[in-house]
């Protein structure tokens, strides 16, 4: 890593934050790193802390108290609204569309080096072909399914439009499902894992998705800053898997006993109950119309690009489950 350049991290609290942060911190650089709760960052950061500047990602006062000093900058955005549902509409938009537009005009005024977008396979518009020939996607709101899907493909439209207008060099980083030690967030397949341990997810879904570890991302992190090219996009993956497969691998290592299929029509049928179910008691359903939808897509993503540019080369997904139930052991979220 060069440590000459101060690496400004966005969301840093956040899953793809957090580890990134810790690995450029091990690396001895300087990190200053965008948060809004500080009992999060005490939670997340019990070792290295990066500087960290309490705000909001809508609020460009906030934003350039990121950039203070005079070394050049490396902008890594990982901040938005994640949702496996249509969720909270103008919040998800503000977060993570208007929150792209307001970095992408701040990275602007400063002496930015490079703008690492970090964004996601869900942004890949419905229909289009996965295969070895797709090494650059290109985003399309206008045929990406509403909600976060959507936001994120608008965000990344901001990002390229940077790029044609004002020469800055910013690159796109899709990630398709994390997994790993480090979500303190609770996302979508932690809260699985957890149900499932606690005994409150009656049955899986005959369904699946590519999900890979953050780790082997953050492994190659300098290469990416180093090699990535202008208005370029990588995608990270590993190999499409199925829920019952990241089940199977918590009852190994739990000793829980595997949990009936139900077929995808099934599934579809309960979303009313999980809606209102919701809304009674406050929490996010376990899954809605989006992420079924998200199960279903075509999740082999073709990894030759970001192997051969920056040595990406994912371990296998038992060690990532086995490793990630552990963090959640370590860290009081899950009791065995």
């Amino acid at each position: 890593m060069n440590r000459d350049y101060t690496y400004i991290i966005t969301g840093v609290t956040g899953y793809v934050g957090n580890v990134f942060a810790k690995k450029l911190l091990d690396e001895g650089c300087s990190v200053v790193g965008l948060a809004r709760s500080k009992e999060k960052v005490q939670r997340v950061f019990t070792g290295k802390c990066p500087d960290i500047i309490y705000g909001d990602i809508r609020n460009k006062d906030d934003i350039r108290k990121l950039f203070a000093g005079d070394k050049p900058k490396i902008v890594i955005h990982t901040v938005a609204y994640v949702s496996i549902g249509e969720g909270d509409m103008e919040e998800l938009y503000d977060v993570t569309v208007t929150g792209t537009e307001n970095i992408l005009d701040v990275a602007r005024e400063h002496n930015t080096v490079k703008f690492l977008h970090i964004s996601s396979s869900e942004a890949i518009p419905h229909g289009v072909k996965l295969n070895k020939e797709l090494s650059n996607y290109i985003p399309d709101p206008a045929n990406t399914r509403k909600g976060y899907n959507r936001a994120k493909s608008m965000a990344d439209v901001a990002v390229l439009k940077a790029v044609e207008k004002y020469n800055l060099d910013a690159s796109l980083i899709l990630l398709a499902g994390v997994l790993g030690p480090g979500d303190y967030s609770n996302t979508h397949m932690t809260q699985v894992i957890i149900d499932y341990i606690n005994g409150k997810l009656p049955a899986s879904v005959n369904g699946g998705y590519n999900d890979f570890d953050i780790r082997d991302v953050a492994d190659v992190l300098c290469q990416i800053i180093d090699r990535s090219k202008k208005g370029e996009s990588y995608i990270f993956a590993n190999k499409p898997d199925k829920i019952n497969e990241v089940i199977k691998y918590v009852a190994d290592m739990t000793g829980r006993k595997m949990l009936p299929t139900l077929p995808m029509w099934v599934a579809y049928v309960g979303l009313p109950f999980l809606y209102i179910r919701s809304k009674i008691t406050g929490k996010r359903p376990l899954y809605t119309l989006s992420s079924l939808a998200s199960l279903r897509a075509d999740t082999d993503f073709p990894l030759d690009k970001v192997t051969h540019e920056f040595g990406y080369q994912p371990r296998s997904l038992k060690e990532t489950v086995t490793d990630h139930v552990r963090f959640l052991v370590d860290n009081g979220m899950v009791q065995l």
